[in-house]
C-alpha cells in the first residue's frame, strides 16, 4: 500500500531507489553493445528467455490476471523495450535516449492524476520543471539525434513507459516478480515472431555474436529487469508516483558519467553544471515529499 504522503521517506527507500537509478542508467551502455550485434527482437528474444528461466521456476502466475498481465506486457514489450532497444540502435548518442525516455515521468505523473488523483503538488512540479531545464541544458546540440526516427521512437518508448508504470501502481494484487516473469513469458513468442519476420536468421547471429555482446544481454535482463524493474514495482507501492517518477530525471545525469567512464567521452563544465541543475530539481522534489 502507498505510504502517507505526510510521512518523511525512509533511508532505505532512498537506498533502494539509488541502486535502481544506477542499474538502469548502466543499462543504456548495455543495450548498445547488445544491439550492435544482435538485431533488436533478437535481443529482446534473449532477453525474456533469460527472465523466465530464472524466474519461472519461483513464481507463479496470478489466477485471474491474464489481462491484466496482457496489456501490461503490451506497454512494457512492443511498447516501451521495443521502441527503446530500436531508438538506441539507431542514434549515436546513448545520452541522448536515455533523455528522452524521462519524458516517461511526465507521462505517468498525468496517467497517475487523471486515474489515480494523485495530484502532483507546486513544489514537485516546479522540481520537475528545473530537472527537464538542466536536461535540456546537458544535452542542448544541433546535431544532438542522428535521425527523426530515433527520436520519435525515443517519445514513443517515454509514452509507453508511463504508461507501465500506471498499470503497474494499480495492480497491488500481483507481486513485482510476477508482472516481470509472466509479462517476458508473454514477450518471447512476439519477440521471436518480429525476429523471424523481419530479421536475420536468429541462429546466423547466436553464432557471430562476441561475448561483450552476450553480457551486455544478461546483465539487462538480470540487473535491469529482475532486479531494477523488481524493486521500482515494489516502490510504486510504497511511495506515490507524483514523488517517484520525477526522480527518475537522475538516470540520464548517471547514464552520462557512466558513458564518459566506459566509453572515455570528454566530461565538461557545461555537462557539470548541467547536471548539477538536474539534482537541484530532485532535490526539491525530496523536500516536498519529506516535510510537507
Amino acid at each position: 500500500m502507498t505510504r502517507d504522503t505526510d510521512q518523511p521517506v525512509p533511508l532505505q527507500d532512498y537506498a533502494v531507489l539509488a541502486m535502481i537509478f544506477t542499474l538502469w542508467a548502466l543499462n543504456y551502455i548495455a543495450i548498445k553493445i547488445s544491439v550492435n550485434e544482435f538485431p533488436v527482437w533478437t535481443a529482446l528474444a534473449i532477453r525474456f528467455a533469460i527472465i523466465v528461466v530464472l524466474l519461472a521456476p519461483f513464481v507463479k502466475f496470478p489466477k485471474g490476471q491474464f489481462r491484466s498481465l496482457l496489456l501490461i506486457s503490451a506497454a512494457l514489450i512492443p511498447g516501451h523495450l521495443g521502441f527503446l532497444f530500436w531508438s538506441i540502435q539507431n542514434t549515436a548518442s546513448v545520452g541522448a535516449i536515455s533523455v528522452i525516455i524521462q519524458l516517461g515521468p511526465a507521462f505517468s505523473v498525468l496517467l497517475a492524476w487523471i486515474f489515480f488523483k494523485d495530484a502532483p503538488g507546486i513544489k514537485r512540479i516546479s522540481g520537475l520543471i528545473i530537472g527537464f531545464i538542466g536536461i535540456v541544458i546537458l544535452f542542448y546540440e544541433p546535431t544532438f539525434f542522428d535521425t527523426i526516427d530515433a527520436l520519435l521512437a525515443g517519445v514513443a518508448s517515454a509514452f509507453f513507459m508511463g504508461t507501465y508504470m500506471a498499470l503497474v501502481r494499480g495492480k497491488d494484487q500481483i507481486s513485482p516478480l510476477a508482472i516481470i516473469c509472466w509479462s517476458s513469458a508473454l514477450g518471447v513468442p512476439f519477440s521471436l515472431i518480429m525476429a523471424l519476420l523481419f530479421e536475420a536468421p536468429i541462429q546466423e547471429t547466436l553464432q557471430t555474436a562476441s561475448i561483450n555482446s552476450w553480457i551486455a544481454i544478461v546483465y539487462a535482463a538480470i540487473a535491469s529487469s529482475i532486479i531494477a524493474h523488481g524493486s521500482w514495482a515494489w516502490m510504486l507501492r510504497r511511495q506515490p508516483i507524483s514523488f517517484l517518477a520525477p526522480l527518475t530525471l537522475i538516470v540520464p545525469v548517471l547514464a552520462v558519467f557512466a558513458t564518459v567512464t566506459i566509453f572515455d567521452e570528454p566530461l565538461t563544465l557545461h555537462m557539470v553544471i548541467a547536471g548539477l541543475i538536474v539534482l537541484a530539481g530532485m532535490g526539491l522534489i525530496t523536500i516536498s515529499k519529506a516535510y510537507k
